[in-house]
């Protein structure tokens, strides 16, 4: 009688960069050693050099639990991210994707023929013909990857935030003191509206100035701050005020940061050669301006609402589901009262 042989997980861990967009990331794939399918993946991307300073030869839990944590608190760069994700998911397209080809160069440890095979494949994302892809493979008992996990969710995710540790944590955390007065305050991603031809330079901006932004962060926090602040109009993102607070370079990419109502601040990356509009009151679209006022103070209320949720270590989001049932609740006495 034959042995069962003990199912066995290959765990390709890397990081890449191309320095000529300023981008960077991590990412970390489970691949099953017998039948070569792509278990599992996860990557998280940014336009901040430092992601790329992770040693990805640490153990692949460590790596792992820093992708989480960094997505967790909103730390990375969506649209990127979203692109490299979809890059991923052609490339282990079951019959279609070159998984079996990256698991036999695995196999023969041409680990550099595979680097090449992603460096391939991310170009296209990361907009860069020179990008540098690292790897680094851990081959381990399917059992053993089962029971670390087992034993990180057991312990609340004390694992997660014990990962990374202060010297790498520290950074992103006075990059935010350094313009976010408050701790609670909300921070969303934001794209800059550009006017190629009457726009200001980004480099020229300066703190106070007066600008249109669009709210591109696809999370349900930020749909429900598009919808608070009436800035959707069949379905297309409509532009908004915002005053900049700050603008900071790296590399040819400029941050920055602007605040768009009471406690609520936008973050943006732009490439150096941009233009940006500045805010007119006339060519502010949104519908029922004259209920503009009512909206802010509401979007005050939220945010103080987000603040004792926080201070009470609430989830924002059941929040959101207490506002919806007392607004179904009332929408109820409302009928009765009216039938």
């Amino acid at each position: 009688m034959s042995e069962v042989t003990e199912k066995t997980t290959i765990i390709i861990k890397g990081r890449f960069k191309a320095p000529a967009v300023s981008s960077f990331g991590l990412f970390i794939i489970f691949m099953d050693n017998s039948s070569k399918a792509v278990e599992k993946y996860d990557v998280v991307s940014s336009h901040f050099s430092t992601l790329y300073e992770n040693n990805i030869s640490m153990p692949w839990n460590e790596l792992e639990n820093i992708i989480t944590k960094l997505k967790w608190k909103g730390e990375y760069a969506t649209s990127l991210t979203h692109d490299v994700q979809s890059t991923f998911d052609d490339l282990f397209q079951t019959g279609t994707g070159r998984t079996p080809e990256i698991w036999s160069n695995i196999k023969k440890l041409q680990f550099n023929k595979v680097e090449g095979i992603f460096e391939e494949v991310l170009s296209r994302p990361a907009g860069d013909k020179n990008i540098k892809v690292d790897i680094a493979i851990e081959t381990l008992p399917a059992s053993q990857i089962e029971s670390v996990r087992k034993n990180q969710s057991e312990s609340s995710g004390k694992d997660i935030l014990s990962a990374i540790s202060p010297s790498q944590d520290a950074q992103p955390k006075q990059q935010k003191e350094s313009y976010i007065p408050d701790d609670s305050a909300v921070l969303l991603e934001v794209s800059l509206v550009l006017s190629p031809v009457s726009g200001v330079p980004v480099y020229e901006l300066k703190e106070g100035d007066k600008i249109f932004v669009k709210i591109t962060e696809q999370s349900n926090r930020g749909q429900y701050f598009i919808d608070l602040l009436n800035a959707s109009q069949d379905g297309e993102i409509l532009p908004i005020p915002a005053s900049v607070v700050k603008v900071t370079k790296e590399g040819k990419i400029y941050v920055v940061i602007v605040n768009i109502g009471p406690g609520i601040y936008g973050k943006s990356l732009d490439e150096d050669n941009v233009k940006v509009k500045m805010y007119d009151p006339m060519l502010d679209k949104r519908k029922q301006k004259g209920t503009i006022p009512a909206v802010e103070k509401q979007v005050q209320e939220t945010v103080n609402i987000e603040k004792k949720a926080k201070s009470l270590e609430i989830p924002f989001h059941f929040i959101f589901i207490a506002i919806g049932i007392i607004a179904v609740l009332l929408l109820g006495m409302l009928i009765l009262l009216m039938v």
